[in-house]
């Protein structure tokens, strides 16, 4: 009976120990440069790859040009860092049709948390059907060229602009742990 008891009370300590740690949310104050963008978001990208089975680099360079690395309105204020559009806010922004850009209002997601924003890109690109090709894609330069495709931006270079993100920065470091 004392053995049950024992082995209770640390199945009972280690889940209460799981769910009480800190969880990783960046400390945006932190971010002076570029490379500190990266340095802040990469352990956040990297659960959020690791949990969707997706590219961190991927989800890093999305991120840095979606929010203008940690600068836009949305992302200061409203904590989305991907752009995603949704019921929460209406600000402008720029879209691209018929090879030409225009300037819109549309709505946006807001969130609480920097890690609510990520975790929220994770599962939308991890469950949406749409984004069946991006999952697919055997390589994190051909998951960020099929995001376009998939409907993710209007932008028919956003796939270019982010691997060449990827490539200054050498983001494809962190698909690695």
């Amino acid at each position: 009976m004392k053995k049950r008891k024992r082995t209770l009370f640390f199945a009972v300590l280690i889940v209460a120990f799981f769910f009480m740690r800190p969880r990783y949310e960046p400390n945006r104050e932190s971010v002076h440069s570029r490379e500190d963008f990266f340095t802040a978001f990469a352990p956040l990208a990297q659960a959020v790859g690791k949990k969707y089975d997706l590219y961190p680099s991927v989800i890093l360079a999305q991120a840095a040009v979606e929010s203008n690395f940690g600068e836009s309105e949305l992302s200061k204020t409203y904590n989305n860092y991907f752009g995603i559009k949704g019921k929460g806010v209406v600000l402008p922004t720029i879209e691209m049709k018929g090879g030409r850009k225009m300037a819109v209002e549309d709505g946006f997601r807001t969130y609480n948390s920097a890690r609510e924003s990520f975790y929220d890109y994770g599962k939308l690109i991890a469950k949406a059907n749409r984004y069946a090709p991006v999952r697919e894609a055997e390589s994190a330069e051909a998951y960020a060229r099929a995001l376009h495709s998939a409907g993710y931006s209007t932008n028919p270079r956003y796939g270019d602009i982010l691997v060449q993100v990827m490539k200054d920065y050498n983001l494809m470091i962190y698909d690695e742990n």
